[in-house]
């Protein structure tokens, strides 16, 4: 008896949820119908960091090809344009050791996107705030230092890709 209550209280949940509108993350498309298709060109870069503008743009790429929410197509197919810009970083210590030298900085990281559809040229959707942080380890040599900043650098570029996939697809 416990376990048919149990079963009938989770059908009523799900009817409950659904009717409620209710998505889960990253599967709900308010984008306009006529929209099947993106381009994702090369993000600019107006930053100081080399490379960080293919980073970023390879994790977009994957984020939204993994969805399958929509195709991602070169430009010449696409019904819309996905442009975006690293604009800022900023690397701050956060932690020193006795002798005041780091042992810990956070990177933060600030990209605008719009996403412009190429018909009439409008701007479906746009973001000019998007940031995200991570703190990395400064070790004994600047190439280890340097190889855990790009890590968190890689890190955030795939969180902020996750960001902007669930904006573009949610409209927030």
């Amino acid at each position: 008896m416990k376990y048919k209550l149990s079963v009938a209280g989770v059908l009523v949940l799900a009817v409950l949820l659904a009717a409620c509108g209710y998505q889960f993350r990253g599967k709900q498309n308010n984008l306009p119908p006529d929209v099947k298709s993106i381009a994702i060109p090369v993000f600019k870069n107006r930053t100081n960091e080399i490379r960080i503008e293919q980073i970023f743009t390879d994790a977009v790429i994957f984020q939204f090809t993994r969805s399958q929410m929509v195709r991602v197509v070169s430009e010449g197919q696409a019904n819309a344009v996905l442009d975006g810009t690293v604009e800022r970083v900023e690397i701050v210590d956060v932690a020193l050791t006795s002798g005041d030298t780091s042992r810990q900085r956070r990177i933060t990281i600030w990209v605008n996107a719009k996403l412009i559809r190429k018909r009439d040229g409008k701007v479906l959707w746009e973001n000019r705030s998007l940031w995200q942080n991570a703190t990395y380890n400064v070790a004994g040599s600047p190439q280890a230092t340097e190889f855990n900043k790009r890590t968190a650098i890689t890190e955030l570029a795939k969180s902020m890709a996750q960001t902007l996939h669930d904006s573009v697809f949610e409209n927030f």
